[in-house]
């Protein structure tokens, strides 16, 4: 008789929620995505049985992006827009340690397709679609994208806590229900749209910007339940821990340490990088690290959240970012290719 794992999908919840609670109970940051994301992925390390949750990643994207985007007021809106040179400079900064680090591990032997595709901090599954059209190693590129979330989400809210002596406590706003059940609505449906025009992350995006324009445009002051944000985040944290299992981490162990090696340095440079500009502009330099680090908006925006920082700047660094990145994938690989081409030969001939 055929096991069938998707029955069992309910325990993966619950193997979460222990996971965040004690890491609640720990004072870790981001409890219920860390605590949830290291509790299922250990679990089944040892072999249990905690399936991925159907629609659960969705789900929980759908919430994060509606409680990130209700910091999006009109005059936050205005300050974002007047900042708008900065986050395309970070953004510079970011892509181009992203390629250091692809010339990086092409160097090291792996073929320049899945090298850059792998290490574009840009949407996984649209990265492994253009992998797969230009004949890379599929696999390889969606465990390094793997490697990177993870990396980035156990070490960057950490660090940036210890970083921090004392995160800012701000009084919540108040939660006003008929506008948010309005709002997850229309952001469910701002999904389905953005999924069928085949746009990127269409279940932050699409949210996302519903719900900016509607707490910007309707100048409305108001929150998500914390019981509600912590959902969606244990959600996303069982969604990232059910990638992972020994199988994983035994294949191909020395391009993951590769891969795992160049992440780690792309972190510290981009915090560096980070700091100087923002002593530079005189501006706070954890922003601009959460928002110019290679990981994903959601998270990076809860930790801003809960460190009481730029939220906004954050985000908007972090979307921005992905579109930016996202329409400059294809460019940049095929100048890329033509350059390493034109370069190989000439070496050759000149040896």
């Amino acid at each position: 008789m055929t096991l069938n794992l998707r029955q069992y999908w309910l325990f993966t919840p619950l193997v979460g929620a222990v996971g965040g609670y004690l890491a609640h109970w720990a004072g870790w940051p981001l409890p219920w995505v860390v605590g949830s994301l290291l509790a299922v992925m250990l679990t089944r390390c040892a072999g249990g049985l905690v399936p991925e949750i159907p629609h659960g990643r969705k789900a929980g994207q759908l919430i994060v992006a509606v409680a990130i985007g209700c910091h999006f007021t009109l005059p936050v809106m205005h300050q974002v827009a007047a900042n708008l040179w900065l986050i395309v400079t970070a953004i510079a900064l970011t892509l181009l340690l992203a390629l250091c680090s692809v010339l990086i591990l092409h160097r090291w032997g792996v073929a320049l397709s899945t090298a850059f595709f792998g290490l574009m901090p840009a949407n996984s599954t649209e990265m492994v679609h253009l992998g797969r059209q230009r004949q890379a190693d599929t696999s390889f590129i969606a465990a390094a994208h793997s490697i990177r979330l993870l990396l980035i989400l156990l070490a960057v809210p950490a660090v940036a806590t210890f970083g921090m002596a004392h995160p800012v406590a701000r009084a919540p706003l108040p939660v006003i229900w008929p506008w948010l059940i309005f709002i997850l609505t229309m952001g469910w449906l701002a999904a389905m749209a953005f999924k069928r025009c085949n746009l990127p992350n269409p279940w932050t995006f699409g949210p996302f910007l519903i719900c900016a324009v509607g707490v910007g445009c309707n100048d409305l002051q108001m929150s998500m339940p914390v019981w509600l944000s912590g959902c969606g985040q244990l959600l996303i944290g069982c969604a990232l821990g059910v990638a992972f299992d020994r199988r994983f981490f035994r294949r191909a162990p020395g391009f993951l340490a590769k891969v795992m090696l160049l992440l780690a340095g792309s972190v510290v440079a981009t915090a560096l990088a980070a700091w100087a500009l923002g002593a530079w502009l005189e501006m706070p330099w954890l922003s601009l690290a959460l928002g110019m680090m290679p990981g994903s908006a959601p998270e990076m925006s809860l930790t801003a959240e809960a460190l009481g920082l730029a939220v906004t700047l954050v985000t908007a660094m972090q979307i921005i970012r992905m579109l930016l990145i996202q329409a400059a994938c294809l460019p940049l690989y095929h100048w890329l290719d033509r350059t390493l081409h034109v370069q190989t030969p000439a070496s050759a001939n000149s040896a």
